[in-house]
């Protein structure tokens, strides 16, 4: 068989590029999702990277999404991109990258840089596609990611796809390939050590995709290669923008049918999916955790709500997805009501201090098993937005990749 018949029509080695000649530290910065209630982090980034090259100029962290000062930020955004490029920062690789990224923990996460085919990918909740979210999409966040994409010049995800891949296909042939060391650094505020390799042999892995998806195929009973795990909103704004493009007739419509992103095994032990939280702003404490209680009565598993320095119990279902989506219910409904204002928080101890608020509640979730989680999605759709992340705010993906897109 022609090995071109063998690739898989989803996937292809990308034409990235990554800075030169500055400092690493400060270009790479985490995803713009995180710390969205802690703008000291942004301020204190910002002070670090000083007027040094940073992908924290390409980038609208969603702590400053409702400001006044939005445009103008996207205009900066635009500007910066167009001075990086213009400017010679970049230089292109046109291979896969095989990552190696180091925790503080010590654990270790493997990840491809690839290019997606969007016309591979859809994120509605019915959809079959080989390239799928995992999540509900708020199509209201979509609009200020699609405005600062659509006049960008250059992409630069922090999206992280799963593969479904119990017997390790994908990531044993990236690793028996060559591969020339492209980066080696420190990551800046926690975020542990990142090395990258060029990918020599890339018809090994074209043809390592076409076999994952023939090996998910017979597993799951269903053809499906990938699944959003992080980056849901920008991957799902990035078909927006190429669908817009394409319908208009855009000269770069061809450049914007493809997404960069990172490809990560289901299965790595790099990999753990912790619970992201839930903080309800402008609320009263007593009569909202009342809400919560009253609507849990029948629930048998035990739980604790944080709110004005106070602990409220209340009870959740006992499948974790169930009580994800009970909590998310609750809060949107109370929210619509009330005007009250929800929140997406990473880590224990976040959540906690937000509930000492006067005027927050917070809410500890559980964690999502990674056990039949393919299997749960096939069979019933995307789950409630927000159910799980692939680890910490800091081990989230940090911007470092870029491609050109118009």
């Amino acid at each position: 068989m022609n090995d071109l018949l063998k690739r898989s029509a989803a996937v292809r080695a990308p034409s990235a590029l990554l800075p030169q000649n500055c400092d690493m530290r400060k270009w790479a910065v985490v995803a713009c999702d995180q710390f969205t209630s802690d703008r000291k982090y942004w301020e204190s980034l910002d002070l670090f990277v000083g007027d040094a090259p940073s992908s924290l100029r390409l980038i609208l962290p969603e702590c400053y999404l409702d400001e006044s000062d939005v445009a103008v930020r996207r205009t900066n955004i635009e500007s910066a991109m167009k001075t990086y490029v213009s400017g010679g920062l970049f230089k292109e690789v046109r291979s896969y990258i095989f990552v190696k990224r180091t925790f503080k923990s010590g654990k270790v996460r493997r990840g491809l840089i690839a290019e997606i085919d969007l016309e591979q990918y859809d994120f509605k909740p019915s959809s079959r596609a080989l390239i799928r979210a995992t999540e509900g999409t708020v199509e209201s966040r979509l609009p200020p990611r699609a405005a600062i994409r659509k006049n960008s010049p250059l992409e630069i995800p922090h999206i992280l796809l799963l593969a479904d891949d119990p017997k390790n296909i994908l990531f044993s042939a990236v690793e028996k390939s060559e591969c020339e060391k492209l980066y080696d650094f420190e990551l800046c505020c926690g975020g542990g050590h990142i090395c990258g390799f060029a990918v020599a042999q890339t018809e090994s892995v074209d043809i390592a995709f076409k076999t994952l998806e023939s090996d998910t195929a017979a597993r799951c009973g269903e053809n499906l290669l990938l699944l959003a795990g992080d980056g849901n909103h920008s991957l799902a704004a990035a078909k927006l923008c190429y669908e817009q493009a394409k319908a208009c007739g855009d000269a770069s419509a061809e450049l914007k049918r493809y997404a960069l992103c990172e490809i990560v095994n289901l299965y790595d032990d790099g990999i753990e999916f912790e619970p992201i939280h839930r903080a309800v702003f402008g609320v009263n404490p007593q009569e909202f955790t009342k809400v919560l209680q009253n609507e849990s009565k029948d629930f048998s598993v035990g739980a604790v709500a944080f709110g004005g320095g106070k602990e409220y119990a209340f009870a959740l279902p006992a499948k974790p997805i169930e009580a994800v989506a009970f909590v998310q219910r609750v809060s949107e409904e109370y929210a619509e009501r009330y005007g009250a204002k929800i929140d997406y928080i990473h880590g224990d101890e976040a959540v906690r201090e937000l509930g000492k608020l006067p005027d927050c509640v917070a809410i500890e979730l559980p964690p999502v098993s990674k056990s039949g989680f393919t299997e749960y999605i096939i069979k019933n759709g995307i789950l409630p937005k927000k159910t799980f992340s692939m680890g910490s705010a800091e081990e989230k993906r940090y911007y470092l990749e870029a491609r050109i897109i118009g």
